[in-house]
């Protein structure tokens, strides 16, 4: 999609919403962009985000509060059956508490797109085709090693300098993962586990490169778009919330997340880190995911100019 898009704040890695303050950038009448590679994941995150209910459980829904309902609902009426409400609303409890009617309109916008670039897509791809051709797991390797550098990009559809805030949770170990187990689901059906674990010493090596490579490309791709779409005035910022330390399993038992300090060095050529005159507990904070506990780390992060 070649489309140009122009807004005030684009949310990259959007999900299903999870930590979004829906209800306040609405209020505040932002223009509001949600990119994510996962189809409509974004409009079920923002269709189980309208309703709330006050103490006597009646409901109100975001969109029709504002004097600006069809720009966010196709089927916003203007005529309110109860306060908070307009006359189309129906409920719908499952799977969770929305409008039966709500249907996306003109905001926020939807972008179904790889905030990495589509460097993971791009590489399975490469290798799928290359696979077969391959005699042994080391021929594979290699063969991936150089496939990774030959890579498609492929920018955001957002115009550059037109982001007044960008935001990204963006959890390190998730970065190389994906691509990589594709890779060795690959490896594994054509030279078998125990082929691959027979000759593991020696692949190592190539192991650690290729996922090296795969997590330093995306994330250099992902800060590299973050800067070219946002401001580069003193206002606009990048808020970044990255994932430090991964527990083992759901112990108390914590590591330093795999080349987290590279990942840190690759944000600090494009942007200032900025931090306020005091630091709080907001910086660091917990998550559960994957099985897991995740610590991460907030930045407020300035775009550098001339690069």
């Amino acid at each position: 999609d070649a489309t140009i898009f122009a807004a005030s704040i684009a949310i990259l890695g959007a999900g299903y919403l999870n930590d979004i303050p829906l209800g306040e950038l609405i209020k505040d009448n932002q223009k509001l962009l949600l990119v994510d590679w996962i189809e409509d994941v974004a409009k079920v995150g923002v269709a189980n985000s309208i309703i709330c209910r006050n103490a006597g459980n009646c409901p109100s829904c975001l969109f029709c509060t504002t004097g600006a309902g069809r720009e966010y609902c196709k089927n916003f009426t203007g005529e309110m059956l109860a306060e908070g409400i307009c006359s189309h609303y129906e409920a719908a409890t499952e799977p969770f508490d929305t409008c039966k009617n709500y249907e996306p309109a003109l905001e926020p916008c939807f972008i179904k797109a790889d905030v990495t670039g589509g460097i993971g897509r791009s590489f399975a791809e490469k290798i799928e085709k290359a696979m077969p051709a391959c005699k042994t797991a080391k021929s594979a390797f290699i063969k991936a090693i150089s496939l990774l550098e030959k890579t498609q990009y492929k920018r955001l559809p957002i115009a550059d300098n037109s982001m007044e805030l960008v935001t990204s949770s963006m959890v390190i170990s998730q970065f190389d993962h994906e691509p990589y187990t594709y890779f060795s689901t690959l490896l594994e059906n054509q030279f078998g586990r125990e082929d691959l674990i027979k000759h593991e010493a020696r692949l190592l090596p190539f192991m650690e490169k290729l996922r090296t490579k795969l997590f330093t490309h995306q994330v250099e791709s992902h800060v590299k778009e973050m800067h070219r779409i946002v401001k580069k005035d003193t206002k606009a910022r990048v808020y970044l919330s990255a994932e430090l330390f991964r527990s083992l399993g759901d112990s108390k038992q914590f590591f330093l997340v795999k080349d987290m300090p590279k990942a840190l060095e690759i944000i600090g050529q494009y942007f200032f880190y900025e931090f306020a005159d005091s630091i709080d507990e907001k910086i660091l904070r917990r998550s559960e995911f994957g099985g897991g506990i995740s610590i991460n780390q907030s930045y407020s992060l300035v775009a550098k100019n001339g690069l």
